[in-house]
């Protein structure tokens, strides 16, 4: 699994078993994957688990941000 982030075209990739998903920024969503406690990126109809870096630099370029803090104070 690979993420390309394209800032010239304003589109993200995702490479995944030698599939290709492909999505304009504005249209991918960053959200929090509850089991694992990551960042996750779903992109037309795929999803795959991101760094934290990876989801600001994608968030701040349009993605949606969805994620969820899963961390509760007392």
């Amino acid at each position: 699994m690979s993420l390309q982030i394209d800032k010239a075209t304003s589109t993200c990739t995702i490479e995944q078993n030698g599939r290709v998903f492909r999505s304009a920024l504005m249209d991918a969503q960053v959200v929090t994957d509850p089991d694992v406690r990551m960042s996750e990126l779903r992109i037309e109809g795929t999803s795959m688990h991101i760094t934290e870096a990876q989801a600001e630099e994608l968030i701040i370029l349009g993605a949606q941000d969805d994620r969820s803090n899963l961390f509760v104070d007392d």
